[in-house]
């Protein structure tokens, strides 16, 4: 096996089982904020299992390996594309269960795939950004962005719960609008998240060749 893949697939698995828990919930809730809050904690899971997985890395270890740069970026941004689409399946499949008893919507669906390409996109971009700076410097900043991430969790809750008429991101008019065709503009927001994690594959490739700053 791939020796990165061994290295780090445990701590995705561990993010996916976890955040699977909290799914329980989700799939059987009749609470219609459910639907709203729990995905806002996707990227907040997945930037996690990249700094666990980073945490402690030796890259200088795997140099002695023949391993070239090109399949560790595969391998550790294939983890976290497997990761997101995992979750996004799982988020997906609860929202179609639901929307019979109206607890879900057609924008529903646009939510979740809008909030699982942001979290995609955002793990991907941070593990570039290790690769490029190392990880002493990127940890705090990470940890700062998980927890703005769980803070603007709980207040858009607390919003929801106790101001009259307080907006749900997953009412917002473009949402909205989108939702008239959900299934298609979801696909199309997937293409386009694709797209770019594409693109920081590809810039994950040459930052991980050329930067040192992870030795």
């Amino acid at each position: 096996m791939n020796p990165i893949l061994r290295r780090s697939s445990f701590f995705y698995v561990t993010s996916a089982v976890t955040y699977r828990g909290i799914m329980g919930r989700y799939m059987l809730t009749r609470d219609w904020t459910a639907f709203e809050i729990i995905p806002l904690f996707m990227p907040v899971w997945l930037v996690s299992a990249v700094l666990a997985s980073e945490d402690g890395e030796r890259y200088a270890f795997l140099r002695m390996l023949p391993v070239p740069d090109r399949a560790v970026v595969r391998a550790k941004l294939g983890l976290v594309l497997a990761s997101a689409a995992f979750q996004w399946v799982l988020m997906t499949g609860a929202a179609v269960g639901r929307m019979g008893e109206g607890i879900a919507q057609p924008p529903t669906l646009v939510y979740l795939t809008g909030i699982c390409s942001i979290g995609l996109l955002a793990a991907a971009g941070f593990q570039i950004a290790i690769w490029r700076h190392g990880m002493s410097r990127m940890k705090p900043t990470m940890i700062g962005a998980i927890v703005a991430g769980i803070a603007v969790a709980v207040i858009h809750l607390a919003s929801l719960k106790n101001v009259d008429g307080w907006p749900a991101l997953s009412a917002v008019g473009v949402v909205e609008w989108l939702g008239g065709a959900p299934w298609i503009s979801s696909a199309a927001l997937i293409a386009t998240a694709l797209l770019a994690f594409r693109a920081l594959m590809r810039v994950g490739i040459r930052v991980k060749a050329a930067s040192e700053a992870h030795l």
